[in-house]
């Protein structure tokens, strides 16, 4: 009986073990890019790099439209459009914030 008891505990240990690794991964990620470049009258909202320093198995851009779809890119260091869309975006977005009406 006592055995039993170890045994069950011993594993359920181990599960939890993997269940906290797991729980460090992050979900979001994306998994491929494409080269393909996207139209420009795209409405992009905004965007963010990821990193495999931040958990994530590829350097990606993730451009995110206005309908909240994610779209994947490569690296910005990796291809030039990428980097020119991203100069382009930052322009955008800080004259919406110029426009926003401070409180």
């Amino acid at each position: 009986m006592a055995s039993r008891v170890t045994a069950l505990l011993f594993i359920a240990t181990v599960c939890l073990g993997y269940a906290a690794a797991f729980s460090e991964v992050p979900v979001d990620c994306c998994l491929a890019t494409t080269k393909t470049r996207f139209p420009r009258h795209f409405k992009m909202f905004s965007y963010l790099l990821q990193t495999t320093d931040k958990g994530c198995d590829i350097d990606a851009t993730v451009f995110i439209t206005q309908t909240r779809v994610r779209l994947c890119t490569p690296h910005p260091t990796e291809s030039k459009w990428v980097a020119d869309y991203i100069k382009r975006l930052e322009r955008t977005i800080s004259l919406r914030r110029a426009d926003t009406p401070q409180e």
